[in-house]
């Protein structure tokens, strides 16, 4: 836990950024749940409460290897939706509904770094990348560059979300370098990653002994660099941060086809949109977007519930989150999203995923009221459904 100074200079720092967002909300402290966002006042269904922007985030290394082409910084679809469709259907002919005001052949800018294969969706971007982060990580155009390999090795060893662990991990690694000082705003964020008997899934013995091997790998290039970036690669302090991105990162999801999409349902399209998604869901399945993490000081204090009366929205096209009500919520109460992403799963399975997640026993509406259920996880559910 943060030393109570510590503590109560991060919750006042996350007051200062409530205030410079303008969002309805205050920050409160509770002895049960930790720090919670509520409503200072009347929350409308559908009204946007509050907008962010991540203080880091990257893409999948797998995505990037399927062909997800995205803004290194912000996370923006690269693709035409044209193109996009075509590569997530697998068919080339594919043609897309007409939209009144959009071309769905139109490619963004893209923007190269100029000296690796990265790229970004503007000059901004790419000015905002090198002024904070991406110099001392820049591959400069060389093929056989040690950071290629460990990304291979990385990615070899685990499958999204994890896969972000290793970017995230750099731009943090090249924003020490480039500042020269320590990041400060890592302690807003949960600072434990045990909690009794529990401790996050990263921590366990096969999850460790990779994130050795990464650590080292890191070490050999960057470890004389400067003293904060020694000090961050210390093998407890290096464990620890990827457990806290596990515990704290927010996925980020964007698409070209899907902003194309937008403003076309419910029209007389709608039809041809059905079968176009399900013809790209039985492609690519589930990953049908530039996916991603990001982490977000104001995101990150939204507390859990199995009944959110929030949600996580990407309705800018890159990672700029928004987070939306989805029922009326009235001043003074506690502003809550789902961290399990399906809360239809039966309490057992999200109880699971909490505990290993999160570590934390949900206590919600939902659980408190289905605190009699059989304790079997979804899946063995739908098998026994499947047997009648």
């Amino acid at each position: 836990m943060l030393g109570q100074k510590r503590f109560i200079e991060s919750l006042e720092e996350i007051k200062s950024s409530i205030k410079r967002t303008a969002a309805p909300v205050t920050a409160q402290f509770s002895e049960d749940r930790g720090i919670g966002l509520h409503a200072t006042g009347e929350l409308q269904e559908g009204s946007t409460v509050f907008s962010e922007q991540p203080l880091v985030a990257g893409q999948y290394s797998w995505g990037v290897v399927y062909g997800y082409l995205a803004c290194h910084h912000c996370l923006k679809s690269l693709e035409s939706p044209l193109e996009m469709a075509r590569r997530l259907a697998e068919d080339p002919s594919l043609v897309l509904p007409k939209h009144p005001s959009k071309d769905p052949a139109a490619l963004p800018d893209i923007i190269p770094c100029g000296q690796c294969r990265e790229v970004f969706c503007s000059n901004e971007c790419r000015d905002t990348a090198v002024r904070t982060y991406h110099t001392p990580i820049c591959t400069n155009g060389d093929e056989n560059h040690p950071l290629l390999s460990l990304e291979e090795q990385w990615r070899h060893c685990h499958y999204p979300p994890e896969t972000t662990s290793f970017i995230l991990v750099l731009k943090v690694i090249g924003a020490l370098i480039t500042q020269g000082t320590e990041l400060s705003w890592l302690d807003r964020f949960c600072s434990s990653v045990t909690s009794g008997d529990a401790a996050h899934k990263l921590l366990e013995p096969q999850f460790r002994e990779q994130l050795s091997l990464l650590r080292d790998g890191l070490l050999q290039i960057f470890g004389a660099s400067c003293k904060p970036v020694k000090d961050f690669l210390e093998m407890d302090n290096f464990i620890r941060f990827v457990a806290l991105m596990g515990m704290n990162g927010q996925g980020v999801g964007t698409s070209s086809l899907v902003e194309y999409c937008r403003n076309l349902w419910d029209t007389p399209v709608d039809d041809e949109l059905e079968v176009l998604f399900d013809r790209v869901e039985e492609k690519a399945g589930v990953f049908t977007t530039v996916e991603g993490t990001g982490l977000y000081l104001l995101q990150s204090k939204l507390n859990h519930s199995c009944r959110p009366n929030c949600e996580i929205r990407f309705e800018s096209g890159n990672s700029n989150l928004s987070v939306v009500a989805i029922q009326s919520i009235g001043p003074g109460e506690e502003l809550t999203i789902s961290y399990t992403g399906c809360c239809t799963s039966s309490r057992h399975t999200r109880q699971k995923h909490l505990l290993a997640n999160y570590l934390f026993t949900c206590t919600c509406e939902l659980c408190r009221e289905q605190e009699g259920d059989p304790d079997v996880t979804s899946s063995e559910e739908e098998e026994e459904d499947d047997e009648c």
